[in-house]
């Protein structure tokens, strides 16, 4: 792993010797998946310093948290007050 690249669930399931799957639901907190399991994919991406790719969440929510705004004519100071 390069120093620029944030780890990845498969990374961190390699160093546990436990599957992608097993790491991701053991990050939800999912009951399925033991106690002890949980704590050390948790310690171990905390060492990894990895962070859930919000995008790919969104994704599979299909939600963006974003919206769009069509306006005439930015230069109109009601439009540009109604944006800030």
């Amino acid at each position: 792993m390069s120093k620029n690249k944030l780890p990845t669930i498969k990374e961190i399931a390699k160093r546990l010797n436990v599957s992608p799957s097993t790491v991701s639901r053991a990050l939800h907190d999912h009951p399925s998946i033991g106690l002890v399991t949980t704590m050390r994919v948790h310690k171990v991406a905390k060492e990894l310093g990895y962070e859930a790719n919000k995008m790919a969440i969104y994704f599979k929510e299909r939600k963006t948290h974003t919206i769009g705004v069509i306006i005439p004519d930015l230069s109109e100071p009601f439009f540009s007050a109604a944006l800030t």
